[in-house]
C-alpha cells in the first residue's frame, strides 16, 4: 500500500502575526510513502537530503512511535513546487507530510488536531503547520502541549503575489537578527495591527489592511538581510491597488495582496518594481481552502 500526501506551501506572520498567524496556498509538495521489508530510501530530492537527516523521515519517525506503528523501512519519493528556504514553509511540508503518513498507515490521517500538535512539537511553533494542515489563514496559540487553532472566514475574493528571489535566507540567520526585547510602544503596535488585521479580513474592510500588515517586531530586523527589501516595500507602498505586503516567513520571499479583479496587478508590479527585482519570480496564487490531502495508492 502507498500513501500519498500533498501539502500546501504556507506563508507565515503576515506581517505582526510572528509564530501566530499564517495561511496556505496553491502552490504543494507532493510526498508518497511505502512500508518496505528494511532500509531507507528516499527519491526525488536533492542527494545531501536522502538520508536519516532528511526531515520528513523524522517527522514519519515522530509520528510512528506516537500511533504506536512500527516499521522495518521506507520509500519515501518527493515531488513539488515549493522552493527550499525562501519563507514559502518547505520544511512544514516535509513535517506535515511525514506526520501524516505515519498517521495515515493506522486509519488516523483525519486526525488534524493531533497531527498539529505532534506537527506543532517539531516545528517548534505553529504559524506554518497549521495552515498546511487546515488550509485558509489560520491563528494558533501554544498552552504547553496543545495547540488551539482557528481558522478565520475571510470575506474578500484575494490574490496572493510572491516576489521569489534568487537568493536563500536560513531561519536561523533569519531569528538571529532579532532582538531579544522590544519596547513597549512596538508591542502595543503589533498586537493592534494584528487585532486589525484579522478583523478586516474578516469583515471585508480592505481599506484595514494596508495598515494591519504593518510589523514593528521582524520585518524591520529581517528586511537588512535581503537585497533591495526596503526599496521594494517603499515602491509597493505607492501602489493604492495593493492592499498590504509584507515579508512571508522568515523571507526572503515577499507576499503582496491584491483583489482577484485586479487582473493587471502582476504585471503593473513588475514594471513598477523593474530593476529592484530583477531574476526574481513573480506568481500568481490564491488561497488554499483544504490543507493536506491525503490519498492511498
Amino acid at each position: 500500500m502507498f500513501v500519498r500526501v500533498r501539502v500546501p506551501a504556507t506563508s507565515a506572520n503576515l506581517g505582526p502575526g510572528f509564530d501566530v498567524a499564517g495561511l496556505a496556498v496553491t502552490l504543494y509538495n507532493t510526498f508518497t510513502f511505502e512500508l518496505t521489508d528494511g532500509g531507507l530510501e528516499i527519491l526525488g530530492c536533492p542527494a545531501q537530503f536522502a538520508n536519516e537527516d532528511n526531515l520528513t523521515y523524522y517527522a514519519f519517525k515522530q509520528a510512528a512511535e506516537h500511533v504506536g506503528l512500527s516499521f522495518k523501512g521506507l520509500r519515501i519519493t518527493t515531488a513539488g513546487d515549493v522552493p527550499y528556504t525562501r519563507g514559502l514553509g518547505s520544511s512544514s511540508t516535509c513535517i506535515v507530510a511525514g506526520i501524516v503518513g505515519a498517521f495515515a498507515f493506522v486509519g488516523r490521517q483525519d486526525d488534524r488536531q493531533d497531527i498539529l500538535n505532534v506537527a506543532t512539537k517539531i516545528e517548534g511553533h505553529p504559524d506554518n503547520v497549521a495552515p498546511a494542515i487546515f488550509g485558509g489563514m489560520t491563528v494558533s496559540v501554544v498552552d504547553h502541549d496543545h495547540v488551539t487553532t482557528l481558522s478565520l472566514p475571510i470575506a474578500h475574493d484575494y490574490r496572493f503575489v510572491t516576489l521569489i528571489p534568487p537568493f536563500t535566507l536560513s531561519t536561523e540567520k533569519a531569528r538571529a537578527i532579532l532582538p531579544t526585547r522590544i519596547d513597549r510602544e512596538d508591542a502595543i503596535k503589533n498586537v493592534s495591527h494584528l487585532a486589525l488585521l484579522t478583523a478586516s479580513l474578516i469583515n471585508g474592510y480592505d481599506e484595514g489592511l494596508r495598515l494591519g500588515f504593518k510589523d514593528r517586531l521582524h520585518q524591520p530586523y529581517r528586511g537588512k538581510l535581503i537585497k533591495n527589501y526596503f526599496p521594494i516595500m517603499e515602491a509597493l507602498e505607492k501602489d493604492q491597488q495593493i492592499l498590504g505586503a509584507y515579508l512571508s516567513g522568515a523571507g526572503p520571499t515577499i507576499m503582496v495582496i491584491i483583489k482577484a479583479d485586479d487582473t493587471m496587478g502582476v504585471v503593473r508590479i513588475k514594471e513598477e518594481l523593474g530593476q529592484l527585482i530583477k531574476d526574481w519570480k513573480v506568481e500568481k496564487l490564491e488561497l488554499d481552502t483544504r490543507g493536506f490531502v491525503c490519498d492511498f495508492l
